[in-house]
């Protein structure tokens, strides 16, 4: 395993992120907007809860919300079972960040050596074309500051509802079965089902971030959306996935933990 960077927030002062609403895309600077806007990215979120999570005053923190609201990114509302509680919640999609933090991320070693004897993938093996194509992608954008995984979990979560019927399942076991023989056929990694309550996945061979630097955080955008896409048409709701280990934070595979989407306060 290759040593992990610290990271206890994801929220870094000189970064920048995007947002789009129906009628315009928005830059947000504001290290206090932006955390604003992370806290809620998952669901709404009690005002109070905001206000501890910041550390700052109940009165600061309504001025960022109301600029917020009215700049269309969130909207506020009373709790449906307690109408004295306020909620804050997203209206708007994040489309990405620009950040300096995965600029002197460290390319691993096998990557390393096989750009250093040239032969980045085999000329008969279009799967090793296409994961390299992916790692220059991938490693260019953070060379050049540019964090684009909420684009990446939006197209996975589409071509995971593409794959959904054609790994379909009366059970968790049978759905991971098909999966990971889908997976294996195109030189994807090995899926592993390590729980079923939460619904947790080890991904060995990750072609999504196998090669890409250790940032000291994990780099399955794509792969999320995807398992996002095919468990939500197995349990016909929404879920949430979260990816705890990755390649990426230096670890030896990636772990997926899926649940479902709490209902809304």
């Amino acid at each position: 395993m290759q040593a992990r960077r610290d990271r206890t927030d994801d929220t870094h002062d000189e970064e920048v992120r995007l947002f789009s609403t129906d009628s315009r895309v928005m830059a947000i600077d504001s290290p206090i907007k932006n955390r604003i806007l992370e806290l809620v990215a998952h669901g709404p979120v009690p005002f109070d809860k905001i206000v501890e999570a910041t550390g700052k005053a109940k009165s600061t923190i309504s001025v960022h919300i109301r600029d917020l609201e009215l700049a269309g990114l969130i909207v506020s509302r009373p709790g449906a079972r307690d109408s004295r509680k306020r909620y804050i919640e997203l209206s708007s999609e994040s489309i990405g960040r620009l950040t300096t933090e995965d600029r002197g991320a460290v390319v691993p070693d096998h990557i390393r050596k096989r750009q250093d004897h040239g032969q980045p993938f085999a000329d008969d093996d279009i799967v090793s074309f296409f994961r390299y194509v992916v790692q220059v992608f991938r490693t260019q954008a953070m060379e050049m500051g540019i964090n684009l995984d909420p684009v990446l979990r939006r197209t996975g979560i589409e071509i995971g509802r593409t794959l959904a019927p054609k790994v379909a399942g009366g059970s968790v076991e049978e759905v991971v079965r098909k999966m990971n023989a889908f997976w294996q056929a195109h030189e994807l990694g090995t899926i592993t089902l390590v729980s079923t309550s939460p619904v947790t996945l080890e991904v060995d061979g990750c072609f999504e971030c196998e090669d890409l630097p250790v940032t000291g955080h994990g780099a399955c955008a794509f792969d999320t959306g995807v398992l996002i896409g095919i468990f939500s048409y197995h349990f016909s709701k929404t879920v949430n996935v979260v990816e705890e280990q990755c390649y990426s934070s230096g670890y030896d595979h990636c772990t997926f933990v899926i649940t479902p989407v709490p209902e809304k306060p």
